[in-house]
């Protein structure tokens, strides 16, 4: 019987598909299964408390049909117990062990000496680790760990890239509602905008978690709430109709690794204007594929849309090398580094 690999994250599932993105895990699970590799796949469950029992069962009573498995790790304190535990038992079953580190705030919060030590202990149980962009792999290099890079993979085929001729103040600000993707900064970058541009509008897409509402009374003390539209979670067949009447897209993350957000945005056609934090320089270069600004620095973000508009000959060059960037991001490209993970590993 052909052994099977154990991929752990979030799945995307008839029940959850309108609650979720599509994840990472999900992504590569598909393309797996493309490449002819058995998945088994945990979990589909959003809460947290049973995606992790899930996880576990799975781990132990799946241990007879799986060889490799490979586990995510991000920066939260939850995601560093899930990680964990699972490679605890992986080891106890004596599996291949594959981590693919995810978190942005990784770095930051390995500056402790303690916490460091935590992250360590579990990424040491690794037989390979893996990264979607340069950014983590240099800072796990400063703690002796070598990282192989692996970028997170797109079916650039579910994506259309919208030519234009000259881009308007429309703006596309696609994350889920919290702190750490920034929505405030997006409707204050609105505000200032119209004064320059009274035609200036936004789309704000994603889920709520937590701060839609202050988003929406921020917008409404600046005059701009009618300037807005938040669909909720939106799928790729509306982020492409989006692409067609918004043309810029702007990131206001306050930390990141390896956004696939802004990837999408590149091949659909839209220049990206995104803040200069985490993992995001390691994926777009400063006026090549993409724009960067200082972390909530409002004015600066404006003042790159404005160049944008202005300047259609610098726009175009912009959104064709960030199409040429998003082409490395394609599943030919990116299967051919798994498989030689897993050459590696004896797994074929």
């Amino acid at each position: 019987m052909q052994q099977s690999i154990l991929l752990i994250g979030l799945f995307l599932s008839e029940k959850n598909k309108h609650k979720i993105y599509r994840t990472a895990a999900d992504q590569l699970a598909e393309l797996l299964h493309k490449n002819n590799y058995s998945i088994i796949k945990a979990s589909t469950y959003v809460n947290k408390i049973p995606r992790f029992v899930h996880t576990i069962f799975s781990i132990i009573f799946n241990s007879s049909k799986y060889s490799v498995a490979i586990v995510p790790l991000y920066g939260g304190t939850f995601s560093l117990f899930w990680a964990e535990a699972a490679t605890v038992f992986l080891k106890l079953f004596r599996k291949k062990i594959i981590l693919i580190i995810h978190g942005g705030s990784i770095p930051t919060r390995m500056e402790n000496d303690r916490k460091a030590k935590n992250y360590l202990r579990t990424i040491q149980k690794a037989h390979v680790v893996v990264c979607p962009s340069n950014y983590i792999i240099h800072h796990l290099q400063k703690h002796g760990v070598n990282a192989v890079l692996i970028e997170n993979v797109l079916n650039l085929s579910e994506y259309s890239f919208h030519e234009k001729k000259l881009l308007r103040p429309t703006l596309f600000w696609m994350r889920t509602f919290e702190d750490v993707y920034n929505p405030l900064m997006a409707v204050r970058v609105l505000a200032i905008l119209q004064n320059t541009y009274p035609s200036a509008k936004m789309i704000m897409a994603g889920r709520d978690a937590g701060l839609l509402e202050e988003t929406k009374q921020l917008a409404q003390k600046l005059n701009v709430i009618d300037k807005i539209v938040f669909p909720g979670y939106i799928d790729n067949t509306a982020k492409n109709n989006i692409a067609q009447e918004y043309d810029i897209y702007i990131c206001t993350n306050s930390i990141d690794n390896a956004p696939v957000s802004t990837i999408e945005m590149m091949s659909l056609g839209l220049p990206v204007v995104s803040t200069n934090v985490g993992g995001i320089p390691f994926i777009v270069t400063n006026n090549k594929d993409g724009l960067l600004v200082n972390l909530n620095d409002d004015e600066g973000m404006v003042s790159k849309i404005a160049l944008l508009i202005e300047n259609i000959n610098i726009a175009e060059k912009i959104i064709q090398e960030g199409l040429n960037t998003s082409k490395k991001y394609d599943e030919e490209i990116v299967i051919k580094k798994w498989n030689k993970i897993f050459k590696q590993l004896n797994f074929t």
